[in-house]
């Protein structure tokens, strides 16, 4: 155990909260302690499914990589050094309070930015901004030569000053997948989790960002490079989308595939 110097760890772990979450296998919950919210994860076992394996082996789309396969155990201990040693290279992250056999307990950084823009009325300049923020933080830990390996905007936060983190680095991969693999998974899965905004130019704010903060010029030769294997897949969404059959959530995917099939 790791007691912040801020709060005094046994109140936290003592909290009937704590108990109770033990006793209804809770995945997470808060506590407000001395007016500071402490956050309280359970670490679970990380593993792709069997499906999610086939098709990766299928298609060896590095989109698609799986996770490696952790205990509770060892996803905690992951997550908790993760967290600490991207704080110390200056990147927005939860600290890590404390832990102990089943939980992570996390300092609060605010609301996760999918909940924060249903939330509120916000212009497109205003959600691109803060977008930009958080690709500020993955850019970060990109260029400390590390990854996130779960970049969606929901798992980055906003405080009320404003101030964008990263949250949520129990997944990990096997040494076997090269860095700039993952890397690329990231970007990706970031592009594609802010689909839904209905606001397709900001791709090119993104990755022109990107690129002006990492150098990382593969990346690029990559989105285009995947949007060329997803053709067949971007044609028949066309098609659907030409007479009004896609999801908003589909749509959002072809949208991003149309974009990316159109960089030089």
């Amino acid at each position: 155990m790791h007691p912040d110097n801020c709060l005094h760890f046994q109140d936290i772990v003592d909290n009937p909260l704590i108990e109770q979450m033990r006793v209804e296998n809770k995945k997470i919950g808060h506590l407000d302690l001395d007016y500071q919210r402490v956050w309280v994860k359970r670490c679970e076992k990380t593993k792709s499914n069997l499906l999610h394996r086939s098709v990766h082996v299928l298609t060896h789309m590095k989109i698609l990589m799986p996770v490696a396969n952790k205990t509770p155990t060892q996803s905690l201990a992951f997550e908790a050094s993760k967290l600490q040693l991207l704080g110390e290279l200056g990147i927005n992250v939860p600290r890590v309070i404390g832990h102990d056999e089943q939980f992570l307990y996390l300092s609060d950084t605010g609301i996760d930015l999918r909940s924060y823009f249903k939330k509120n009325s916000l212009s497109n300049k205003q959600r691109t901004e803060i977008i930009l923020k958080a690709l500020r933080q993955l850019a970060r830990i990109h260029n400390a030569g590390n990854y996130h390996a779960g970049a969606q905007i929901k798992n980055y936060t906003i405080d009320d000053s404003g101030v964008v983190s990263a949250i949520d680095f129990e997944d990990s991969f096997d040494d076997k997948w090269p860095l700039i693999d993952i890397q690329f998974r990231d970007l990706f899965l970031f592009l594609l989790s802010f689909n839904s905004l209905g606001n397709p130019d900001i791709y090119a704010q993104v990755i022109d960002s990107y690129i002006e903060q990492t150098d990382n010029i593969e990346i690029q030769r990559r989105l285009k490079q995947t949007a060329e294997r997803l053709k067949p897949l971007l044609k028949l969404l066309g098609f659907f989308a030409k007479h009004n059959h896609l999801s908003h959530d589909i749509m959002g995917v072809y949208t991003l595939l149309y974009f990316l099939s159109t960089l030089d």
